[in-house]
């Protein structure tokens, strides 16, 4: 039996702590995909970290819900890997940058733009922030079986989510391929290449050009309503699903590893 609250920050026992974590920022979406595992109970929640663990069709799985940016994933990532994590998903959500994207559209991210601070702790900018490609993997054959027309690309990530508009900067990174922007995807990776964990992010999108108008304008920014906005809640949970699913899916092809 281990010590009990081996960790700063997230209060839970070593032994309360599945290999496989999903790592939402929204503390709503993190209930969300708790709801769905069975026998979930919540194990940690302190310092701004709800944590849950259960099971989804027999793959043990926790959810830590991190709050917005790279600190929090990090701190999180740390600890859960002390406890025996080894393998993050990210579920998120983004607002979408390239052309085509619009509300309730799922990105699988392959990479970061490396926009953070968090990360330049770990390793210098020259390393880029890659996801692995066996989580990367598993999310797409997910979608597909799913019939969800993921787009697949990198994201772009920024500590500031009020900074001030640059379109000269959003035209660089629209011709380098960012498909959308959001704020904790680079550290996830960085973290994730330096601690050998295995990192993959999918996000769903709150907004993007080819969505006209959306319900909620928060600044300079549209944004669609999170708690309203159908496009959204749809997209919401079949990010949901298609993070379980491939998590599941991933867990079938180690049964033979080491844990």
């Amino acid at each position: 039996m281990s010590y009990e609250y081996t960790q700063h920050h997230i209060k839970a026992r070593d032994e309360d702590i599945a290999r496989y974590c999903l790592i939402p920022g929204d503390h709503v979406r993190g209930r969300k995909i708790a709801e769905k595992l069975d026998g979930m109970r919540v194990v940690s929640e302190t310092r701004g970290y709800l944590v849950y663990t259960g099971t989804y069709l027999g793959t043990r799985i926790t959810v830590c819900s991190t709050g917005m940016g790279g600190p929090q994933v990090a701190i999180a990532m740390e600890e859960l890997g002390n406890m025996g994590a080894d393998t993050f998903v990210r579920l998120g959500s983004a607002g979408g940058l390239e052309d085509r994207t619009g509300v309730g559209d799922i990105v699988i991210a392959t990479a970061a733009y490396r926009g953070g601070g968090t990360a330049d702790e770990y390793l210098p900018k020259p390393f880029p922030a890659v996801a692995d490609f066996e989580v990367t993997r598993a999310l797409y054959e997910t979608a597909s079986e799913m019939g969800i027309d993921a787009l697949v690309g990198p994201c772009a990530t920024v500590d500031a989510f009020y900074r001030p508009d640059n379109e000269e900067h959003n035209a660089l990174l629209r011709e380098g391929r960012i498909l959308c922007i959001e704020m904790e995807a680079d550290t996830e990776f960085v973290v994730g290449l330096r601690r050998g964990f295995r990192c993959g992010a999918a996000f769903v999108l709150d907004n993007g050009p080819r969505t006209a108008s959306v319900s909620v304008r928060s600044g300079t920014m549209n944004i669609a309503h999170h708690a309203k906005d159908p496009a959204f809640l749809e997209g919401e949970e079949r990010l949901i699903e298609m993070g379980l699913r491939a998590v599941h899916r991933l867990a079938r092809r180690n049964l033979r590893l080491p844990r």
